[in-house]
């Protein structure tokens, strides 16, 4: 039976799979583009950690997390202060996390060579910030003054520690309720990965974790989600090629313990000559390369929402201080079914969250991601960062903000047409007796018809026994005259007549 394609009782079916789907006919395949609403945090003017001031960055970016937890939106974003000297009113201090020098070599803290722990600095004045807002609609946030550090002696500010990327979890097992809250991610301060804990998921403390759970040479995001299935933490990250331009690819690490051990982080996907073909039509561009993924579990198969840089030119000699390489940053669909191997939603690369338009807010790139969407009820609702500039646009013009894209349960890609799609072997999970589609067939029908192994229809299963499924629905019931679904092996050939097909479940 190991050959059957595995399903749960309950759980939805993509049919994003290719390995599933033996045959199609007539229909192709639609990534469904999330639904925008205008950006939903930006920069303060009043807040200097997150806006430099007239004519400099004003960046915050959601390489972080958003939960529903406690009955909220509870959200840990990031904001990149530095360098100092790129600000126009002074040298910003936040005693414990930014301490930086008074004049251009950006490379310590007023002196200092190591924490309070003897734990040695590294060359870095970037002031990467963890910061923390929540909200009870999911749309409109507050930015809680909670007195946890001081920026330039005032305590008013929403600082809770300062990780480039905090993978935030709640921990429900965990016995110690100092410890229920867990973040990781990469600290510039030390170049390496740490683990936080918290009672709250605001007051963070690494005293019990003082020595770095993975080690991590460069500055790029360490997205770990947690997948239930294989009881295993997984991160994704960037790491760059050997090659003439250094291109960003994504690699891959593992732990059974957000504490470690953590395996050595590998290469696992990286751009094809067909991406590069992709940028040059759409852009123009000299290359693409693969800038962050954020990925997940998510029923059947893992998905990634991966940012695709396309380089339309190298950075200007004469300008140390902007990006090495300028272009946009478009997010796509990848999915896997080990978490490992990846490939992409489609062969033309659309959007799954498209850059805007005009002005915009996000019309230059959708540089980062949450690092798994929140599922509340039949809504996906997934927070971005958006930049108005591309990757290597001037200082004045980086401004980022968060907005948020949603999808409706299931449908992130769609087999959509006037045809016939028919699925490899599939084993009916035990209990099982229905078989429920989500599927838009407003415009047409669809009908679905049962098989065995070896493709023959069943008495009482054809397409001709059942009834005809129209109108939009998540959960359509699949009727036959020959009853409930049998026990065993079958394969699943739908029949649709401008139709789009996004998933089926089989339910006790």
């Amino acid at each position: 039976m190991d050959h059957l394609y595995p399903t749960t009782t309950n759980e939805s079916v993509l049919l994003l799979d290719e390995a599933l789907v033996e045959a199609a006919d007539g229909v192709e395949r639609e990534v469904q583009p999330g639904a925008k609403v205008p950006f939903v945090m930006e920069p303060d003017a009043d807040k200097p950690w997150e806006y430099g001031g007239p004519g400099l960055s004003r960046r915050i970016y959601l390489y972080g997390t958003v939960l529903h937890d406690r009955g909220k939106y509870r959200m840990w974003y990031f904001c990149r202060m530095g360098p100092h000297w790129r600000f126009a009113d002074g040298n910003h201090q936040i005693p414990g996390l930014y301490m930086p020098r008074s004049d251009e070599k950006p490379y310590h803290y007023h002196g200092a060579t190591a924490d309070r722990y003897g734990r040695a600095f590294v060359d870095n004045d970037r002031g990467d910030l963890t910061c923390y807002a929540e909200s009870d609609d999911g749309i409109h946030w507050r930015k809680p003054e909670l007195g946890i550090f001081t920026f330039d002696g005032r305590a008013d500010n929403n600082i809770v520690w300062d990780l480039h990327g905090a993978s935030v979890f709640v921990d429900q097992d965990e016995p110690d309720p100092r410890r229920r809250y867990k973040a990781i991610g990469f600290c510039r301060r030390y170049r390496n990965i740490f683990l936080l804990c918290s009672a709250d998921g605001i007051r963070w403390d690494d005293r019990d974790d003082l020595e770095p759970v993975a080690r991590r040479g460069n500055e790029g995001t360490f997205n770990v989600v947690y997948d239930p299935r294989g009881s295993v933490f997984r991160a994704y990250s960037l790491t760059r090629l050997d090659d003439r331009d250094k291109r960003r690819i994504i690699c891959y690490s593992e732990s059974p313990a957000l504490a470690g051990p953590w395996k050595d982080a590998v290469p696992i996907f990286e751009p094809t000559h067909w991406d590069d073909e992709i940028g040059r039509r759409k852009y123009g561009a000299l290359r693409a390369e693969f800038h962050n993924m954020s990925a997940f579990r998510y029923n059947n198969l893992y998905l990634g929402l991966l940012g695709v840089l396309y380089v339309t030119a190298e950075q200007d000699p004469d300008d140390p201080h902007q990006m090495p390489c300028d272009g946009p940053i478009d997010a796509q669909w990848a999915y896997s079914r080990d978490g490992i191997n990846w490939q992409h939603a489609d062969r033309a690369r659309t959007s799954a969250i498209p850059r805007g338009a005009g002005d915009a807010f996000d019309r230059g790139m959708i540089i980062g991601t949450c690092k798994e969407p929140v599922v509340v009820g039949d809504e996906v609702h997934w927070y971005y960062s958006g930049a108005e500039n591309t990757h290597g646009g001037k200082l004045e013009y980086r401004v980022k903000r968060i907005g948020r894209a949603t999808w409706r349960r299931d449908r992130f890609v769609a087999l959509a047409g006037t045809g016939e799609v028919a699925t490899r072997a599939v084993q009916v999970p035990a209990g099982a007796r229905r078989l429920q589609v989500n599927a838009d067939a407003r415009a047409g029908q669809l009908r679905v018809e049962l098989c065995d192994v070896d493709g023959r229809v069943l008495a009482g299963f054809a397409r001709e026994d059942c009834a005809s499924i129209t109108g939009d629905d998540l959960r359509a019931e699949v009727r036959w005259q020959g009853g409930d679904v049998p026990a065993g092996a079958v394969k699943l050939r739908f029949a649709l007549a401008g139709a789009r097909l996004y998933s089926f479940t089989f339910v006790d």
